[in-house]
């Protein structure tokens, strides 16, 4: 099983530093470790507690001074374009859920969904599911996991089906979709494998069907720090964005940048047959 978000590639942060002669992170390596943001990061890569922690932003670490670099690193511009993406998500969903007639059927996946808040949050308030379903597909059972317990919580009622299976294989993609959603995978994937990935979610729409995706520009400050922490990513602007979804056979595809610049929010539309 390949998890293209675990890019570590180190046993051992510090020592690689050393190794590399860059002692001198040492003492910033040791700071980030305090937040627990940065040390998600740090240990698993992009995983999916990163992306929550961001999505939640509650800061909290150890020692105290842990609580105040999690803050920091909340506040800067990279952490509150990330939040944005799934704020985005979580709007288009609803949009969709608002204009389906009641008797009408309305399916939508969230690939790779991790804890899918937008999901959850898009669907909270609505007291009478039928016809209505949502999926989420991730490798990892830990966050689907994880996402049952949220969903309880929030006393959300439409079905939610997590699929355990691998975002390349076509066979584990539901069909005839209304929305596929993915946020923040398309950055560990290189151009290759993310017009590979745009495939798998063009097949699974229906024709008329919405694909809602994000892609992260570069910054140099949360890059070095990612780098810190061996988290490598692919950056991308919006019209590289377009030029892939295009590629990929979506012909109707509508762009946002974020209040920072850093986020482009897509609707790539799969025309109608």
């Amino acid at each position: 099983m390949t998890f293209y978000n675990r890019t570590r590639v180190s046993a051992s942060v510090p020592q690689r530093l050393r190794e590399e002669g860059r002692w001198y992170l040492l003492p910033l390596y040791w700071l980030l470790e305090t937040s627990d943001l940065a040390r998600e990061a740090i240990a698993g890569s992009g995983s999916w507690r990163f992306a929550d922690h961001i999505y939640r932003g509650r800061p909290s670490g150890r020692y105290g001074i842990g609580v105040a670099v999690d803050f920091l690193l909340l506040r800067l511009a990279p952490a509150r374009a990330f939040r944005t993406r799934y704020q985005f998500a979580r709007d288009r969903a609803a949009d969709l859920i608002s204009a389906t007639p009641p008797d009408r059927e309305v399916s939508i996946l969230s690939v790779p969904c991790g804890i899918p808040r937008d999901l959850i949050e898009a669907t909270a308030s609505i007291d009478h599911p039928s016809g209505m379903t949502v999926y989420g597909l991730d490798l990892d059972p830990e966050p689907m996991q994880a996402a049952g317990d949220e969903i309880r919580r929030a006393g959300v009622v439409v079905p939610f089906e997590f699929i355990e299976a691998d975002a390349f294989d076509p066979s584990a993609y539901p069909r005839g979709l209304d929305m596929v959603i993915s946020t923040g995978f398309g950055e560990f994937l290189d151009d290759d494998l993310f017009q590979v990935f745009l495939a798998r979610c063009r097949d699974a729409l229906a024709p008329g069907g919405t694909l809602v995706i994000t892609a992260t520009a570069r910054n140099r400050l949360s890059d070095f720090l990612l780098r810190v922490a061996e988290v490598f990513a692919h950056y991308r602007s919006s019209q590289e964005l377009e030029d892939h979804l295009r590629r990929a056979g979506f012909g109707s595809v509508t762009l946002a940048t974020d209040s920072t610049g850093l986020q482009t929010h897509a609707t790539a539309r799969k025309e109608s047959a």
